[in-house]
């Protein structure tokens, strides 16, 4: 015997007692109900303004089997045979995911971590991952959220926000789908985006390289140059005296490459190579065997390589001549953000970069008591005159701008 019971119980009972004669033991044993309680729903007590539902034409109970029951009262009906399997619901219903008030400032650094870590995600998976809302990422991602300041990546399992077998489950399906949809690779997206994940993740292979190989050859070129010239300022003992006083020298930065021992191979057959001491280009008080015993020729010396480094870096081509001692005043001004690569050029298409050059520099250097519009006047003067070059370095631009407001003697000073 089957223990399959009718979807709707007492509404099969009421069109059972309307409409057949089976007793009321029969329809209790059908529907799971007391036969009591069809006594009453016949009596008209129980299952008032309930609309009786007929089994067989939803397919539950068949006409053969109802006559059978009819003609014999001790027959125990039996649910028709399921034609179509219905799955089994759950009792459990699924709920939004609850986060501890203790851990719900923790959900942005979360959100940055995983669009740092895992850029493949889909926002609806972060958002299964952490609970927090599409708003919310599009912020973070932007830039826009009102604590992206003090915001700072961390894993989402080690907060307990997620678990790690949720957290994979999600990574294996964006991958998948990523490689469905690229078959050869995903593109860098424009203006530049996380590094690509055999960078960041070891032990993942080499991922394809998707930017031109003339640009990337001449990108790695202009860093090795910059580098080459400021390589002094990050060791030896130029370095240590830098630490302590907490200034640069100004002759360390401005330090001309030709300054450096030149390989006789592979200079030109007909030139001879004049080789130069590195103590003279770090600052030593030691003379070299090549340089002027006389403290004056040296300072001599370190002014033309001074001279010399600033020419290489464009400077002459904007002042000609200029002057050695204003350069100085600006390096030592700069200090250490000419360590970096990206802190020592200037950002013409940078808003913010234009405004902390006019408050930091012209503001608070220059003490100049101009308005804004004036000094973001003559910032973009300078930039069109830079134009050409696609990396402005600091020192240059702030050059520009001494001379613009003819406050090179006030450098000096």
């Amino acid at each position: 015997m089957s223990d399959r019971k009718p979807l709707m119980p007492k509404a099969t009972a009421v069109w059972l007692v309307d409409n057949t004669a089976l007793t009321f033991d029969q329809i209790a044993q059908l529907c799971g109900l007391h036969n009591l309680e069809v006594k009453g729903i016949a009596d008209g007590d129980v299952a008032q303004g309930i609309k009786g539902m007929d089994p067989v034409s939803s397919g539950q109970l068949t006409r053969d089997e109802i006559e059978r029951g009819e003609k014999n009262p001790d027959h125990k009906l039996r649910m028709a045979e399921q034609k179509v399997i219905l799955p089994q619901t759950s009792t459990r219903k699924k709920r939004p995911r609850y986060t501890p008030v203790s851990r719900r400032h923790d959900r942005p650094n979360a959100v940055l971590w995983l669009l740092r870590q895992h850029p493949e995600l889909k926002d609806a998976q972060i958002i299964r991952l952490v609970g927090t809302t599409k708003p919310t990422i599009t912020q973070i991602r932007d830039r826009t959220h009102w604590n992206s300041p003090n915001l700072t990546p961390q894993d989402p399992v080690m907060l307990g926000l997620c678990k790690q077998l949720d957290l994979d489950a999600e990574v294996q399906k964006a991958a998948k789908r990523v490689a469905a949809e690229h078959p050869g690779g995903i593109p860098p997206p424009p203006g530049g985006g996380l590094l690509p994940a055999s960078e960041t993740v070891p032990g993942l292979g080499p991922q394809p390289d998707f930017a031109p190989p003339d640009r990337v050859q001449s990108e790695a070129e202009e860093d090795a140059e910059v580098f080459a010239r400021l390589q002094q300022i990050s060791g030896g003992e130029g370095a240590d005296a830098e630490e302590e006083t907490g200034s640069i020298d100004p002759d360390s930065v401005f330090t001309d490459q030709a300054s450096q021992p030149t390989d006789t191979s592979e200079s030109d057959a007909g030139a001879q190579p004049t080789p130069v001491s590195d103590e003279i280009s770090a600052g030593s008080t030691q003379p070299a065997t090549d340089a002027p015993e006389t403290g004056e020729a040296g300072a001599g010396e370190a002014g033309d390589q001074t001279e010399k480094a600033a020419d290489e870096y464009g400077l002459a081509a904007y002042a000609d001549p200029f002057d050695a001692d204003a350069v100085k005043a600006i390096v030592k001004f700069c200090g250490i953000a000419l360590r970096s690569t990206d802190a020592s050029l200037v950002s013409c298409s940078s808003k913010d970069e234009l405004a902390r050059v006019r408050d930091s520099f012209l503001k608070k250097k220059l003490a100049l008591d101009h308005d804004d519009e004036t000094l973001d006047a003559a910032i973009a003067e300078v930039c069109e005159r830079m134009k050409d070059t696609r990396r402005k370095h600091r020192v240059i631009f702030y050059y520009l701008l001494a001379e613009k407001f003819e406050q090179l003697e006030a450098l000096k000073g």
